[in-house]
Order: structure tokens, then C-alpha cells, then sequence
């Protein structure tokens, strides 16, 4: 992992200053993978669009920030370094922030889909990994695959593989397996065999896919 500039931005919201880290290069070694599209990768951790900013605490999307100055990750320029010295980096999103997100007016509908990925990922954290799961999903679980499977509607792999992990999570199996005949990415045919082997099984619990390394 190589971490890139430090960002300086400003937060459309108060007008505050604020950085944010960025990555030149990472990869995925000793990552963790789970079926829903979650994944652990401490060589290359995720820059989350959705952030919250230290000045107000207001939720806002990066990309939406005006980029107001950079500072290198190695060597910085003392006098840059020293202007922003009392900044504060931008704080990266909780559930509630998706939650409060979703409210928002105007909201894309690949933003809507982004947010109701994230909240899939947190709702499933509850039984992530157990072997006996602890809850049945709940009324607002069971909306957001709702909501999903309509954003989600295209043909690409992400989408259709998005669809057939939802289908696999509420036990319809004979539909996740049909979503992923459609899917010929070479990109994707792990992914496709594993969710292919869980549906066999009947087996519906969002454990982390194990490699044969593993």
C-alpha cells in the first residue's frame, strides 16, 4: 500500500476545510471476502464517497467537495504542511450516516444504490460469519432488498450479481442460480462458484469465502 496527496477540501455545507487521505497504489493481499460483496483489505481500505465533515459533522459526498489544496504523502511542502497544520480529516460514515443519507432530496439513483449496498453490508454484520445466525432480517432489511433488486436492473455482472446474492440471502435459490448462468465475466466466476455452491447446499448465511490457500 502507498498512500497518495493528502487532500484539502471544503465542505459544501459550512464552508469548512477539511482533508482527506488518499492511495496511489494497493492491493489485495490477506484481504477477506463475503458473498454479499463485502470485503476486508487492509493493503488497499475503501475511500468511502459518503463522509462526514469534522467542521459541521454534516454527511456530504466527496466527490462534491470543491478541491481547494494537496499536500504530497512524501517530502510535503513545509509551508503547505504548516497552512493546514490545524485541519482535521473528514470521518468516515456509520449506519446512521447511511440512514440520514437516504432522506436526502434529489438523492441519483447510483447514489440510493451505493448507500443501500452499504446497508446491506451492516445489516448482515449481525450474523456475518455465525454459524447459527441470531436474528431473522428485519422489516427495513427486507425493504432495502427490495429497493435493491429494482436500482439493480441492469445486465452487467455487478448488478446481476448484486441481485443474485439478494435472492440467495432470502432463500431463493432456484432464482440465484438463474441470474448466474447470465454471468460470463472471467472477472466474476469465483464469485459465481461460490454463490453457485451455497445454493446447492440451501445454505443462505453470509460466511466469508475461503480460499483453497485458506
Amino acid at each position: 500500500m502507498r498512500p497518495g496527496p493528502t487532500i484539502i477540501s471544503e465542505c459544501y455545507k459550512c464552508h469548512g476545510l477539511f482533508k482527506q487521505w488518499t492511495l496511489s497504489s494497493g492491493n489485495t493481499f490477506t484481504a477477506r471476502f463475503w458473498p454479499d460483496g463485502k470485503m476486508d483489505a487492509p493493503m488497499m481500505p475503501e475511500i468511502p464517497p459518503l463522509i462526514h465533515c469534522p467542521c459541521c459533522g454534516e454527511h456530504i459526498w466527496r466527490y462534491d467537495a470543491k478541491e481547494i489544496d494537496q499536500m504530497e504523502a512524501y517530502n510535503p511542502n513545509e509551508e503547505v504542511k504548516n497552512k493546514y497544520l490545524d485541519v482535521e480529516f473528514c470521518k468516515d460514515p456509520t449506519i446512521d450516516t447511511f440512514m440520514l443519507a437516504l432522506a436526502d432530496e434529489n438523492l441519483s439513483e447510483g447514489r440510493e444504490g451505493y448507500i443501500r449496498t452499504k446497508l446491506m453490508h451492516f445489516f448482515n454484520d449481525v450474523n456475518r460469519d455465525m454459524e447459527i445466525p441470531i436474528s431473522e432480517p428485519h422489516d427495513m432489511q427486507i425493504e432495502n432488498y427490495k429497493r435493491l433488486l429494482e436500482i439493480a436492473n441492469k445486465d452487467d455482472a455487478n448488478d446481476t450479481m448484486l441481485r443474485a446474492e439478494i435472492y440467495r440471502e432470502i432463500g431463493e435459490f432456484d432464482k440465484c442460480l438463474k441470474l448466474l448462468e447470465k454471468v460470463k465475466d472471467e472477472d466474476f466466476l469465483t464469485n459465481v462458484k461460490s454463490l453457485k455452491d451455497l445454493c446447492v447446499n440451501k445454505d443462505s448465511r453470509v460466511m466469508e469465502i475461503l480460499t483453497s490457500e485458506d
